[in-house]
């Protein structure tokens, strides 16, 4: 009795096509991670610039019950700490009447954002936000705009 034999060679490893189809779905995987991250870092990158105006907002409330109005709350003046320069990503933020304005760098520039006081001691003060140009990376309720 004749035996046949069939080609029974072992291949191992991946065909050229698997791997470029593996290398594709990388690619596309890529093309929407990378965004999304670059987008990620932006936002908690923002946190940096909230904390920055907290003190400053403090400083302007104190100042309004004390003054009876936001008009003379101005940095450097009237218990409100000189306009803080650039450190970090933050590039400045000044106070002028009430209005602070907070201005990013490096990863965060031109992305600011004012905090606009109004009222006064009877009346209690409220604050207004706009933030500019990218407003979806602030925190959702934020701004006001």
């Amino acid at each position: 009795m004749e035996t046949i034999h069939y080609n029974s060679k072992k291949y191992k490893g991946f065909t050229l096509i698997e791997l470029m189809i593996v290398i594709a779905i990388v690619a596309i995987l890529a093309t929407i991670a990378i965004p999304s991250y670059q987008n990620y870092t932006k936002k908690a990158a923002i946190s940096e610039l909230l904390q920055a105006s907290s003190p400053y907002k403090a400083e302007v409330e104190l100042c309004a019950y004390e003054k009876n109005g936001v008009s003379e709350c101005t940095a450097g003046t009237s218990g409100i700490q000189a306009a803080a320069t650039a450190k970090g990503r933050v590039k400045s933020i000044t106070v002028q009447a009430g209005v602070i304005t907070v201005t990013g760098q490096n990863s965060l520039e031109n992305i600011s954002y004012t905090l606009t006081a109004s009222g006064n001691a009877t009346d209690g003060i409220s604050w207004a936000t706009a933030c500019l140009p990218n407003a979806e990376l602030f925190p959702v309720g934020f701004c006001s705009n």
